[in-house]
């Protein structure tokens, strides 16, 4: 049996018929860039999260440049956020000239809380925990941290669409929620594509001017902006997604639960309190000291996996040149023994099954 990590092809003949008739509706309408369409979507989105303000962005790296710019972060203001992450968290932070302060994480993979108070200085200006394959920690302890110090809060939830904490939506607890519509995302477009959501008119409006080239009309520009506007084309594939999500989310959910009840016994599964949060699990990521010879394993008997992610940010190149090295226990520790599982919304009963016996099989030869 051969399974795929992903399976764009399924999905495509899935929705083919919307994707067409999208294509075909943006065609003849003769708008792509700007339109009825994002108009839509993002209206869309202010119901889905109920939130005031909306934009829809060209990917989350540059809807978080832009953020920073927003937020008049000065070269060597600091963002607490963390290194088991995609590259971007801290990519687009420093891009934009502040500084990433790194926190390590706790045995959930997220933010480790009880370190933050301690990393805050006066250049700190945000917080930003990453809601790791859409699974959250206790924000509301994040929330008083950042107001008992008049610091932003930044929701990195480009893999959380739909994911709630307590009875709010992901993205809807901070100050700002950043999300990524990258095809592997569990809503997507078929394409590069990214959301802001607030409700902080300020920011919505510094924003709004910022993702196309700082024009407050056609001819007439209030400050430097860069483009990244999400295309009508994307936006339209969005609003059909958008029917779909929350049965999506469930499906993935449902996967999850199957795996950690035959799998909790055998490797370390994905942790999080149930009665405050309800993750999208974006990715499974499951742990083991035997993660690389688990993996060949897995491969050889037909199955695709991957690493999310095997380079914390801090141990890479760019991290190193420009801020030297650091030490995060749990972080390196951790980055040796995550595996992620295949997990999307067209996996099957008899393909999870088989991924769940091989992986118990490795596991009896371990014990021999």
């Amino acid at each position: 049996m051969q399974i795929k990590f992903t399976d764009f092809k399924s999905e495509f003949k899935f929705f083919k018929k919307d994707i067409s008739n999208s294509l075909n509706k943006v065609g003849i309408a003769g708008e792509y860039v700007f339109g009825k369409e994002l108009n839509k979507f993002e209206s869309n989105l202010r119901k889905f999260f109920k939130v005031k303000y909306v934009l829809g962005v060209g990917n989350w790296t540059e809807g978080m440049v832009m953020l920073c710019k927003a937020l008049d972060l000065k070269k060597d203001d600091e963002v607490i956020t963390v290194s088991n992450s995609f590259i971007a968290t801290c990519g687009a932070i420093a891009y934009q000239g502040s500084k990433p302060v790194m926190i390590d994480v706790d045995d959930t993979l997220n933010i480790d809380i009880e370190l933050i108070r301690k990393k805050i200085t006066k250049k700190t200006k945000a917080i930003m925990p990453v809601h790791l394959s859409g699974i959250p920690t206790n924000l509301d302890k994040i929330k008083k941290i950042c107001k008992e110090n008049k610091l932003w809060f930044i929701e990195d939830a480009a893999h959380a669409f739909g994911g709630k904490y307590k009875n709010k939506l992901l993205g809807t607890v901070g100050d700002v929620g950043i999300f990524s519509l990258h095809p592997r995302k569990n809503f997507h477009v078929l394409g590069d594509g990214g959301i802001i959501i607030t409700n902080n008119k300020k920011i919505f409006q510094k924003l709004k001017l910022l993702r196309n080239h700082g024009l407050k009309n056609r001819d007439e520009a209030s400050v430097w902006g860069t483009n990244s506007r999400l295309d009508n084309l994307q936006a339209s594939f969005g609003n059909f997604f958008l029917k779909k999500i929350n049965k999506i989310n469930l499906r993935y959910l449902k996967i999850a639960n199957y795996y950690t009840k035959n799998l909790k016994n055998i490797v370390t599964t994905p942790k999080y309190e149930q009665k405050i949060c309800k993750p999208t699990f974006h990715q499974y990521i499951i742990r083991t000291k035997h993660r690389d010879s688990l993996k060949k394993y897995l491969y050889k008997n037909g199955i695709e996996t991957a690493i999310h992610y095997p380079i914390p940010i801090h141990k890479q190149k760019a991290y190193l040149d420009m801020y030297g090295k650091l030490k995060l226990k749990n972080t390196e520790l951790f980055s040796k023994q995550i595996l992620s599982l295949p997990i999307h919304n067209y996996i099957s009963q008899k393909q999870q099954d088989y991924i769940i016996r091989k992986i118990k099989s490795f596991f009896v030869t371990k014990s021999l």
